[in-house]
């Protein structure tokens, strides 16, 4: 067997990670988003230095917005895809259409992913006013996706200069303000964290109710 040079299980405790040490991927959904999204506001953290007097930000240090960008991208999509797995089963419950899971995992379009969603907030009869003033309505959170899926369709814009067919991944001098879109993003990513908690803890009680009712008769 070859000696290991990558992922060697050696070293300090500060310097050894443990991932997938529960075997419980699909409960990890919030995890993984809350992971990208701290290391995507660290990354900010440090492109916001430019904001203070004195100090000059070149035109390579746009470059960071790129992973910065994908990072964001990348939670949302773990984030919305934690809110539907986790309340799918509400979906059943009340006879509305089910999610086919295996497409569900497959896909990188927020704009299919937000049709979901919106099917597992109806279910639980959730408001959309995620009270945030970014997001008080439905289509506050339809215009939000839609303008980031229509951009960037199947993530992968931030993450390669070209498209498969050999053109540019965006169009030229693509200007927006990076924190705006960042503190946009930071005020939605609670809520959706909190309903994927929310949604499990009803959909327990809800068990809990079925069991109770079945059993007295």
């Amino acid at each position: 067997m070859k000696k290991k040079k990558l992922f060697k299980k050696v070293g300090t405790e500060n310097e050894i990670v443990i991932l997938n040490w529960q075997d419980t991927p699909e409960e990890e959904f919030t995890l993984y988003a809350e992971a990208y999204h701290q290391v995507a506001k660290e990354a900010v953290a440090e492109f916001q230095k430019y904001q203070h007097p004195g100090n000059c930000k070149l035109p390579i240090d746009d470059f960071r917005a790129y992973p910065i960008v994908f990072l964001y991208r990348h939670s949302l999509e773990l984030y919305m895809k934690a809110v539907i797995l986790v309340g799918t089963p509400m979906l059943e419950i009340k006879n509305i259409a089910k999610i086919n899971r295996d497409k569900l995992l497959n896909t990188h379009s927020l704009d299919s992913l937000r049709q979901q969603i919106e099917k597992v907030f109806s279910a639980f009869e959730w408001d959309w006013d995620l009270g945030t003033p970014n997001f008080k309505t439905l289509q506050d959170f339809r215009t939000v996706i839609s303008e980031l899926h229509e951009i960037d369709i199947g993530s992968y814009v931030f993450r390669y200069p070209l498209t498969t067919e050999g053109d540019p991944s965006l169009p030229l001098r693509f200007e927006f303000n990076l924190l705006e879109f960042c503190m946009t993003l930071d005020s939605l990513f609670p809520a959706l964290e909190g309903a994927a908690y929310f949604a499990y803890e009803q959909l327990q009680l809800e068990y809990e109710l079925r069991s109770e009712f079945f059993n007295d008769i």
